[in-house]
């Protein structure tokens, strides 16, 4: 991915200019100055959008945005905020190799028939990562992409501060506290081999990276 467009609010924020063009292709600044972030649907139709202004983040509620992503992309990450993942690599630039890697932006419905058409073009050697937040909905998040590297249907459903599993196939039905659940907890529960990636933030309490960027970026104000 080429270095297209910088933008005034990730240049305020600290965000390396390398870094902000790898994200630029379905990005413009509005005449407010917000940064808006384009999603596609079937054919892709424009069906919403992300945007990103000085103090908060409105996240995308359907379709998803590709970059670079081939089937020679050895490895993919995988979203649901251009917003987190670009704080996420410009805090990971200096040890991952994102203008090699595919870039897969989704839409807080996660539409499974688009995601699917998406990963039909992944190689199966490419290594596949997360950026989700570290609230009970990212990991999620985390294992229904999981789900989608092994064509696994499986269904989520919060009960009583608890997460139940079912698998569609078998129609088994388990439990998991939502305090424990990630994606390691859950593939042990299924007796699947874990090979998705997560990266969340080690700062307690801190949910995102974008939210973690804020805080930083605040502390330096």
């Amino acid at each position: 991915m080429a270095l297209t467009e910088t933008f005034d609010i990730l240049n305020y924020k600290g965000v390396d200019k390398a870094i902000q063009g790898l994200f630029s292709k379905f990005a413009h600044q509005d005449k407010t100055g917000q940064i808006v972030f384009e999603f596609f649907g079937e054919q892709g139709r424009n069906v919403d959008c992300e945007i990103l202004s000085l103090y908060r983040n409105k996240q995308a509620s359907r379709g998803i945005s590709v970059l670079n992503l081939s089937e020679d992309s050895r490895s993919i990450f995988v979203s649901d905020s251009y917003a987190s993942l670009i704080c996420f690599a410009n805090q990971f630039k200096a040890r991952i190799s994102f203008d090699e890697a595919g870039v897969l932006i989704i839409g807080a419905e996660f539409d499974l028939s688009l995601l699917k058409q998406v990963f039909m073009k992944v190689s199966k050697k490419a290594k596949i990562n997360t950026v989700f937040s570290a609230s009970i909905l990212g990991r999620v998040m985390d294992c229904k992409v999981q789900d989608l590297v092994y064509d696994r249907n499986c269904g989520y459903y919060l009960s009583d501060d608890c997460v139940q599993l079912k698998n569609q196939k078998r129609n088994k039905v388990s439990k998991e506290s939502i305090f424990t659940f990630s994606l390691r907890t859950y593939c042990i529960s299924q007796a699947i081999i874990q090979t998705v990636r997560t990266f969340k933030p080690k700062q307690k309490g801190v949910e995102s990276f974008y939210q973690l960027n804020q805080l930083h970026w605040k502390g330096l104000n």
